[in-house]
């Protein structure tokens, strides 16, 4: 807080005034003063200020004329007013009686000041301690400012500056503070502990007493601990590479906010932005070093051994351990594939960022819409094990999605367990090949509709991924399904989604309407026609079991040729 009206009494020159009413208003900060030797001259007042009065310039106004001045004084917001009662002034009473109750409304002090009492002496004591305060506020900028600088400057090429610049801070302002992430993950808490932010609705927007580039909010928190305790707790909102949101918490739990931690909290932020963009940088040129690796190692491309143990030492893995690789993608249910290139950087962004918050001990790498992992499977660990702790690490990876954004599903392909560095090639293979049939084999059946697929229970479709030939694979539709597919009528997309939903139904045509949403006698005649067309026997289960892989190869076919 700066100058106060209570400070200003507490002066020499104020030794002989009189407090008339307002008394609740003894803590309001002075921004300036004004002397009014004209009623008009309230449209000139920016609010803040210690107005300087006689009467005698309003010797001209009725009372209500003045009632009509004092309602315009009071949207201004001033500090405080000293008056002077001085020559003799009509109605001065019934004057006096509406700046009182002005006063007590509004909490503006009302102070009566002796008339030999020179306002030009006030005008200089005000001005002069307006100009002390900012003064100090420029000398504590500066000593903010050079201190975050020199700290930034001694960090190494290794070091986290994140944390120790936030300590500093926590010193500096004497309270709690914390960094958090969009995902609002807390990155750093100071040396007092501040792990959880919840921005709550009824938070207000906070200005300080200067510009700021940045978007502060204010609201008050609950302490935990023996008592319930309430305080403030002031946010700042601001951005760093990429755009990505970051917000800045301090808790005012030890000591009142005050307009110094104001700014340095602005110094504060130009600290931590300097050091995020050193720190992603650094991270950027050892992710492209360890992508290199990464390729060669999924490619199969190392083949000397001494080749392998000099990229998989940089890679940090150990040569003779057991792998498997997962490659993971998001999947929009709305729009499916992500189109455009920013929406697929922007979203592969989000997964590697709740992966790795996931995943232990993992090696990492971004493609442009996927998400590859080199994992190291834990020695002796069962299979049913390993797939219990996947299915729960998926699950939290997709509610941290759901928290940034409604109607991504992550999809992932697993590969098989490989002993040494040499198999993660055949591994990687699998993965992408398995993720492929998520959106096939997922709609053909209920056991099929987990977001995972692992290679192994593929069966027969594992020897169909090592073709790569759209011909070839149509070889393995049956004959009468390809009547279905060359049929050129209007209807042929309704007949095939409904011969899916028919086999996925048990044959059930009742279950097969409800699901599409038809009338019963409307799946009965497509049937009848999917019949007329191909000439399927649904009382053969081999003939059923071969249409079934049919429309998978089909489906698998028109992929290929995309």
């Amino acid at each position: 807080m700066g100058f106060t009206v209570r400070e200003m009494l507490q002066t020499e020159i104020f030794g002989s005034a009189k407090l008339l009413g307002g008394t609740d208003g003894l803590e309001n900060e002075i921004m300036g003063v004004t002397i009014i030797e004209a009623p008009d001259i309230v449209k000139f007042i920016n609010g803040g200020e210690v107005l300087l009065t006689g009467f005698y310039a309003f010797q001209s106004c009725s009372a209500e004329e003045f009632h009509v001045y004092i309602d315009e004084l009071s949207k201004k917001k001033v500090s405080a007013l000293a008056v002077k009662r001085g020559r003799d002034v009509a109605y001065i009473e019934e004057k006096i009686r509406i700046l009182l109750s002005y006063a007590k409304e509004h909490a503006v002090p009302v102070l009566e000041v002796p008339f030999e009492v020179s306002f030009r002496e006030i005008l200089k004591l005000i001005m002069e301690r307006l100009f002390n305060e900012e003064v100090r506020r420029l000398k504590y900028f500066k000593t903010t400012h050079d201190n975050f600088t020199a700290l930034s400057l001694s960090f190494g090429s290794t070091e986290n500056g994140i944390q120790k610049i936030l300590d500093v801070f926590e010193k500096l302002v004497g309270n709690p503070a914390a960094l958090f992430n969009q995902n609002m993950d807390c990155l750093a808490p100071a040396e007092r502990g501040v792990y959880k932010l919840v921005i709550s609705e009824q938070a207000e927007e906070y200005h300080p007493q200067f510009y700021s580039n940045y978007h502060y909010l204010k609201q008050r928190v609950v302490l935990s601990g023996e008592k319930k305790r309430y305080c403030e707790q002031y946010i700042v909102r601001f951005r760093v590479m990429y755009n990505r949101k970051m917000y800045l918490a301090v808790t005012a739990s030890k000591n009142p906010f005050s307009d110094l931690d104001d700014i340095a909290i602005e110094n504060v932020l130009t600290a931590l932005r300097q050091e995020m963009f050193r720190q992603n940088s650094i991270e950027e040129l050892e992710e492209k070093f360890q992508n290199d690796i990464m390729n060669n190692v999924l490619s199969g491309k190392l083949h000397s051994r001494q080749e392998i143990e000099r990229e998989i030492k940089l890679l940090g893995i150990p040569i003779d351990a057991n792998y498997r690789v997962l490659v993971l993608k998001l999947w929009n249910e709305n729009t499916g594939e992500f189109e455009k290139l920013n929406e697929k950087l922007q979203y592969v962004s989000i997964l590697r960022d709740a992966v790795m918050k996931e995943f232990c001990d993992v090696r990492v790498r971004n493609d442009v819409d996927k998400v590859t992992l080199i994992q190291q499977i834990k020695a002796g660990q069962k299979q049913e094990e390993y797939r219990r702790e996947l299915r729960a690490t998926v699950e939290r990876i997709q509610k941290r999605i759901l928290r940034r954004k409604k109607g991504l599903t992550v999809r992932v392909g697993v590969g098989k367990e490989v002993e040494g560095v040499l198999g993660i090639a055949d591994s990687f293979k699998e993965a992408g090949d398995s993720l492929e049939f998520i959106g096939i084999l997922g709609e053909q059946s209920e056991e099929h509709t987990s977001l995972i697929i692992f290679f192994a229970d593929m069966g027969i479709f594992k020897l169909l991924c090592e073709m790569d030939n759209a011909d070839e694979l149509s070889e393995y539709i049956p004959e009468s399904l390809q009547k279905l597919f060359r049929y050129k009528k209007q209807q042929k997309n309704d007949l095939i989604l409904t011969l899916n939903t028919y086999l996925d139904r048990n044959q059930n045509l009742t279950k097969t309407a409800q699901e599409l949403f038809i009338h019963y006698k409307t799946a009965a005649y497509r049937m009848d026609r999917i019949i007329e067309i191909t000439g399927i026997d649904f009382d053969n289960p081999s003939e059923v079991l071969a249409v079934r892989i049919g429309l998978i190869v089909y489906k698998m076919a028109e992929n290929m040729k995309k």
